[in-house]
């Protein structure tokens, strides 16, 4: 099982349409270039530019994937990202300092998530799929609660997507942060703050994300 990995692939949407789309490409090399020195013990295979728009990139085991997403997601805003997370083998030899050349099944499944993203549609709502090749209900139960966290999202007003940016661009997905921190970090007062914790749904969103990486982490396990 040693060689069972999560395998992760982003593509951004609509980046032919792109007026500044070097500078984007830029932005995005630089942004998973610190994340790959952030991160940098969870990387099987670092984060990795391929095709100008996409990247890609290998984890040993899936307690931050969902958390470097959302930085990903949030630090390059407003572009905006697919994401296919696949479970399985790689069977080639993988580089740690790039992830190009490997294959494998957790590369396939990455792959057909994006695809089943089209797919789905889920009134273009959904950004982020996870496959593991096969059907059951724990992989239902993940990729339902990743929509409900994208329809969540779609609903903040800007300055709670604010907050949500800020936070997790600093704090990635803890829950313990304290809120004096937090009124520091946007400029606002403990009561302000507070109002927008709450309206936001900022806790039941982490606690959201933490969970799926779990169940992440308990589906990678059980793959044989």
């Amino acid at each position: 099982m040693s060689n069972v990995y999560i395998a992760l692939i982003g593509d951004i949407i609509k980046s032919k349409n792109l007026e500044n789309r070097t500078d984007i490409q830029k932005r995005l090399t630089k942004t998973l270039k610190e994340l790959n020195e952030e991160y940098a013990d969870v990387f099987a295979s670092n984060l990795t530019v391929t095709l100008g728009d996409e990247f890609q990139g290998v984890f040993k085991n899936g307690k931050a994937v969902l958390e470097i997403v959302d930085k990903i997601k949030f630090l390059m805003s407003p572009v905006e990202f697919r994401f296919g997370i696949g479970i399985g083998e790689i069977i080639t030899e993988m580089k740690k300092e790039i992830s190009i050349g490997a294959d494998g099944p957790a590369y396939w499944n990455a792959r057909q998530a994006i695809k089943d993203i089209h797919s789905t549609n889920d009134y273009e709502l959904s950004r982020i799929l996870v496959s593991n090749g096969l059907e059951g209900q724990p992989l239902k139960m993940i990729n339902d609660s990743l929509a409900l966290c994208d329809f969540i999202e779609s609903r903040w007003r800007e300055t709670q997507r604010d907050l949500l940016t800020k936070s997790i661009e600093n704090y990635g997905h803890s829950q313990k942060v304290p809120q004096i921190e937090l009124a520091k970090l946007l400029g606002l007062s403990s009561q302000a703050t507070n109002q927008r914790i709450q309206s936001s749904g900022y806790y039941q969103y982490l606690r959201m994300k933490t969970t799926i990486a779990q169940e992440l982490e308990v589906l990678r396990e059980g793959i044989k």
